[in-house]
Order: C-alpha cells, then sequence, then structure tokens
C-alpha cells in the first residue's frame, strides 16, 4: 500500500449528461436494435429447449 496514489476528484467539473434532452425521445444505436432482434431469435430455442426438457422430467417422474 505504500505506492498507492490518491485521485483527485473535483465535483464542480461538469459531468457529461447521459439523459436525453428534454422533449426528445432517446433513439438506440443501429447495431443495438440488430443484437437486440438476434436475442430475441436466439433465444426462442433455448427456451423452447428449457420448457421441454422440463416436460421430460416432469413426465419422468410422474
Amino acid at each position: 500500500m505504500s505506492h498507492a496514489k490518491a485521485i483527485k476528484f473535483d465535483p464542480t467539473e461538469p459531468q457529461p449528461g447521459l439523459a436525453a434532452p428534454l422533449g426528445e425521445t432517446p433513439v438506440a444505436r443501429p447495431g443495438f436494435r440488430h443484437s437486440m432482434s438476434w436475442l430475441l431469435i436466439l433465444s426462442v430455442p433455448l427456451w423452447a429447449a428449457i420448457l421441454g426438457g422440463g416436460y421430460v422430467v416432469a413426465r419422468a417422474i410422474g
């Protein structure tokens, strides 16, 4: 810990705002929409496999 350095933080410095300006609708980047589309498409088979596995287990138990 003898080599630790402190970082000076000045709260008076203006921080970048991530919020959309009032009256404007935030719009996602095109890559984000594309990624979410693929996530939805690929999640359908995953949920089908999970539900199918649960069905097989339920049939085996009951």
